[in-house]
């Protein structure tokens, strides 16, 4: 079956627009010139209305996305596109090196201590943050950069201080210094998932946090499909929690100043290759 890719979210960098990228419905090929065929029809989508992307964020969430995301790292870094590996899953090998080759930055979405707290708040196939970890270990000492994406953070279930103490206290253990702070937000399968890991009590203060009454007849399908958001203040709140115990860690949080990370790009990627030219019709492995 071919595959297909979504654009999940952009955001401003400090080298223009970045664009995170995920896995469609489909499963992926191993034709590697269907990935880049998949590629230019959803980033030339956005060119064509002024909108190039020059940082793609290519998002992982099982295994087997390293089977797509290899060819998907060379057909973007030929074409001049800086890009980062954002997974809740250890790379494989093949991946690995191209990533070395390219060098790609790897951020690790590491949420929770606990495996279920984990798998609840990142997805199902989420791996527990100690896997992460030590694989984030496995790659620094293959000079491949990596940081951390804490998060989603979500109130009450990262108001306990000794969690996120002891997450960035491992995050600094295992060589990387860089961290993204991510507020979530709270989804009907997220909330489910919560309510079956959390302690008596915390998934009624959860509900109420987002403004939603826990009294009610199943409360987590009145949420909306794309999620419940914190109110402007809830949010920075949470984040500065957070951000204090990352920075007591010694971690730096966003130094270029963009979620991208770019002070940790070596600039090994070629010139920009526009991609509404007969370019995007040519692949190489």
């Amino acid at each position: 079956m071919s595959l297909g890719f979504r654009c999940v979210h952009a955001f401003d960098a400090c080298h223009g627009l970045a664009v995170v990228v995920a896995r469609g419905v489909s499963r992926a090929s191993d034709a590697e010139d269907d990935v880049g065929l998949a590629l230019g029809a959803t980033l030339g989508e956005r060119e064509a209305s002024g909108e190039p992307a020059r940082i793609v964020v290519l998002r992982l969430t099982e295994r087997d996305d390293s089977t797509w995301a290899r060819p998907a790292v060379e057909w973007l870094a030929e074409r001049g596109r800086r890009v980062l590996i954002r997974s809740s899953v250890t790379l494989g090998r093949e991946l690995v090196q191209s990533v070395r080759r390219w060098g790609v930055t790897v951020m690790l979405e590491l949420a929770h201590p606990r495996p279920s707290h984990q798998q609840a708040l990142v997805g199902p196939t989420a791996e527990p943050a100690a896997t992460l970890l030590l694989h984030a270990q496995h790659l620094r000492s293959l000079d491949i950069e990596v940081a951390a994406h804490l998060g989603p953070l979500l109130p009450v279930v990262h108001d306990q201080a000794a969690d996120v103490v002891a997450l960035v206290r491992h995050i600094a253990a295992a060589d990387i210094r860089d961290a993204h702070l991510a507020v979530g937000r709270l989804t009907p399968a997220r909330g489910r998932a919560l309510a079956q890991v959390l302690a008596r009590g915390q998934a009624s203060a959860l509900l109420r946090a987002f403004g939603r009454n826990p009294l009610q007849d199943d409360p987590w399908s009145s949420l909306p499909p794309q999620g419940a958001r914190l109110s402007a203040l809830a949010a920075a709140t949470l984040r500065h929690g957070v951000r204090r115990h990352v920075e007591e860690a010694g971690l730096r949080i966003d130094h270029c100043g963009c979620p991208a990370q770019c002070h940790l790009d070596p600039e090994l990627t070629p010139g920009f290759v526009p991609l509404l030219t007969s370019d995007l019709f040519e692949h190489s492995a």
